[in-house]
């Protein structure tokens, strides 16, 4: 639709934004009673669809990447984990190691208080030993204190590695807290990450789903513009058909309209139409074809408008005399007949078989009250015996329209109309373009 367009001027600038990004889109199908059910895909709808599919896309996308970025965090963590493991065995064998020094340390002190009773005893002997190993002199007791001294001094040293020892013990068992905590998280991590790959697969089945089915709508596209193809070329070869068994040149009336159509005030501005594009060869070939039908066969039905297929007096008649030579109701003598007469009651209305200009309308000799229509591309339609005549020269007519009564005037025998038809002036059977046009006009 053009930007110049009333409607489309009266539109918001987003519903013409949307319109221009997302124009109505059309679908067809026959039913079997031989009619059609089609189904309008308007703009809002179409982006509405665009907008779910871009959606989904990324969410897709996310999930992708949130499934690396989790395979990224485990094999952090895991590797964290083996970091963990490696220093909780090297703790257990600082613990070993502690243990055998708590039980050296407990050994040493044991031999100290053994040395210790044993001098404590001998402060218990008789004053005899006494005196004995005071006359060792004092050189014996300086010796014994400084190795008390020494042992007192290495089992402080050892006390406080054991303190240290004791420290880092503690430290492990934060550690080791920790690792529990960690591990928990992990198993929370590994979960989410399960949880992403089965969303991951789930949409990835969806997308498959929805690739599947827009091959399926591609698919049903192009049997439904062959199928459609197929009803306006049958459709055409019916119109040509028949209108060849009235003997019309239909070729040379197609381009005679379109030279006539050509001669016609025409205008305005460019504007591109925003058509869809077709990236497939077989929806090419499929919507060039069914364009060239629709094209002829639009060309047909407006060319159909233009001639006259249908009766002029549509009920409450009779054929009386048909066309060609026959006797002269009045003379008795053979005479051609150069049109079709139907018999009906004054005041049967006369309607106008095709769209066309009334170039006649008054009395004419012994066809009495006459109306003559061109209908272009050569064709005339006269109308005689009439009683009234609702219509003036110069007037334009559709088929259906009014424009008469049957009567009784000029050379004539009783109440009829008197239907003539001429192509370049050459008068041709009536009889043969109503039958036609039972195929034209079905129904």
């Amino acid at each position: 639709m053009s930007e110049f367009d009333p409607q489309q001027l009266s539109l918001p600038q987003w519903k013409r934004a949307l319109r221009r990004a997302f124009p109505e889109r059309h679908v067809m199908i026959r039913t079997d009673t031989g009619g059609f059910q089609s189904w309008t895909l308007g703009s809002l709808s179409q982006a509405v669809a665009a907008v779910v599919g871009v959606i989904m896309l990324g969410v897709v996308t996310y999930s992708v990447a949130m499934v690396i970025w989790v395979d990224a965090v485990i094999d952090a963590k895991t590797a964290e984990v083996q970091e963990a493991q490696d220093s909780y065995k090297q703790l257990l064998a600082e613990v070993a190691l502690y243990r055998d020094q708590v039980a050296a340390v407990t050994r040493s002190l044991e031999d100290n208080t053994a040395v210790m009773a044993r001098y404590v005893g001998s402060e218990d002997t008789p004053a005899p030993r006494q005196r004995a190993d005071a006359a060792a002199g004092d050189d014996g007791a300086a010796t014994w204190q400084e190795e008390a001294g020494r042992a007192r001094d290495a089992l402080l040293g050892q006390l406080a590695e054991m303190e240290a020892g004791m420290a880092e013990l503690s430290e492990a068992h934060q550690l080791l807290t920790r690792f529990d905590d960690f591990e928990l998280e992990m198993r929370k991590t590994v979960l989410q990450r399960d949880l992403a790959l089965e969303e991951n697969q789930a949409l990835t089945r969806r997308v498959n789903d929805l690739e599947d089915l827009v091959i399926e709508m591609e698919t049903a596209q192009a049997a439904l513009l062959d199928h459609f193809g197929a009803v306006a070329q049958t459709r055409i070869a019916d119109i040509e058909g028949s209108l060849a068994e009235v003997g019309l040149d239909i070729d040379s009336m197609l381009e005679a309209m379109t030279t006539a159509g050509d001669g016609d005030g025409k205008g305005g501005p460019f504007v591109p139409a925003d058509l869809p594009i077709l990236d497939k060869p077989v929806l090419k070939e499929s919507v060039t074809l069914l364009n060239t039908h629709v094209d002829r066969l639009d060309a047909l039905r407006d060319l159909t408008e233009h001639l006259p297929l249908t009766r002029p007096v549509l009920s409450g008649y009779r054929l009386s005399s048909p066309f060609g030579v026959r006797r002269d109701p009045i003379n008795g003598r053979l005479a051609r007949h150069e049109g079709q007469d139907f018999s009906a009651p004054p005041g049967t209305p006369v309607v106008a078989p095709a769209a066309g200009k009334v170039v006649y309308a008054g009395w004419r000799g012994r066809y009495g009250r006459t109306i003559e229509i061109s209908h272009g591309l050569g064709l005339t339609t006269l109308y005689a015996h009439l009683s009234k005549i609702t219509v003036e020269t110069g007037e334009s007519v559709s088929r259906g329209d009014l424009i008469g009564q049957v009567g009784n005037s000029g050379r004539s025998t009783g109440p009829h109309l008197h239907y003539e038809i001429r192509v370049k002036g050459t008068p041709r059977n009536p009889a043969k373009f109503m039958k036609a046009g039972q195929h034209v006009f079905p129904g």
